[in-house]
This record gives structure tokens, sequence and C-alpha cells, in this order.
């Protein structure tokens, strides 16, 4: 997993250019943006960047979208990333279903409201990154006690060394509960 680079990574889905084109002018100064034009790119690109957010058509020829967001979810890089349907057509209750069922987080429907796109978007950038953070400390508090226990199985319990480690672990797990903080 490579962290997200200081502007988060929102992945735009759309067969249409005008579609990408706008929503990249709505969104290019807070996010690092990446456009593909198919779900079959979609699918290529998250099986090797993850992105904080993926906003997505429904409607595209080939791998329609809720195709795409069932690909997505099976995928490692994918699974959590929040996912927003963009459509023009699909407004009926219905397809929205559809689309939860498919793995759709949110949906946005066109004309796109420029303003609400945008704070859609930076609510699940920050979301995600939280959630990143969190996997990032619960990796590191593995790793303390795995190397807790290695110094368990060699040295005795009442060596300086190990009251070390189980501060640092007390530490880690105070950094955890910070950031568990509400946003």
């Amino acid at each position: 997993m490579t962290p997200q680079p200081v502007k988060p990574r929102v992945l735009i889905v759309d067969d249409r250019d005008a579609n990408r084109i706008a929503m990249e002018a709505m969104l290019s100064g807070d996010y690092t943006l990446t456009l593909v034009g198919s779900g079959i790119e979609a699918v290529a690109v998250a099986a090797t960047v993850e992105f904080a957010v993926i906003l997505l058509d429904v409607r595209m020829p080939g791998m329609n979208g809720y195709e795409t967001a069932e690909a997505l979810r099976k995928m490692e890089l994918a699974r959590f990333t929040p996912l927003i349907f963009m459509s023009a057509f699909d407004q009926d209750i219905v397809q929205v279903k559809r689309g939860y069922v498919a793995g759709a987080t949110d949906f946005m429907f066109s004309p796109v409201d420029e303003e609400l796109l945008r704070f859609k978007v930076a609510t699940y950038a920050q979301l995600f990154l939280r959630n990143e953070s969190m996997r990032i400390q619960i990796r590191m508090l593995g790793n303390l006690v795995q190397s807790l226990q290695a110094e368990i199985n060699r040295r005795s319990p009442t060596e300086a060394f190990l009251r070390s480690k189980v501060q640092q672990l007390e530490v880690a797990i105070e950094e955890l509960q910070r950031h568990m903080a509400p946003v």
C-alpha cells in the first residue's frame, strides 16, 4: 500500500470526455486526479494504485458502473474506497438500490452541483485518510506486539527492555485512540 500524496488521489471514471473534463475542473486544485474512460481501465488502475475516492459513472459501454463497482470491491486496494456513483439517467430508487448492492457509498445525479461534489469528495477523502491512518497505526501496533512477544520468549519479563517495549505499546495505543476521535 502506497501512502496517499499530499493531495489525496481521486479516480474519475466516465466514458464521456466532457464529464471527465468537467469533474477535473471542479476537483483539480485539491486532489491528485486520475481520469479513465471505462470500467475496465478503472479496474486496471485500481489494481496498482490506492485512491481516497472513486467517482464512477453508472452508464458506460462494456463494463457498466455496477459491474465496475462489484469488481473494485473484490480488490484489496479498492475494497474500502468510497465509491460515488454519478448518473444523469439512473435516478429511480431501484437503480439507486442496485448501486448500493454493487458497492456504492453515495450517489450524485446530473447536473452535478459543483459545491455538493466538492463537499462529498472532501468528506469521503477525509474519512478514507483517517481510516488509512488507523490502518498504519494498527500495523505499527501489530509489529510492536510481535517484537514484544519475541523478546518475552527470549528474556525474563522483569527486564527493563521489556518495560520499555510495553511503554512504547501504551504510547502507540494512545496515538491510535487520538486518531479515532471524531473528525
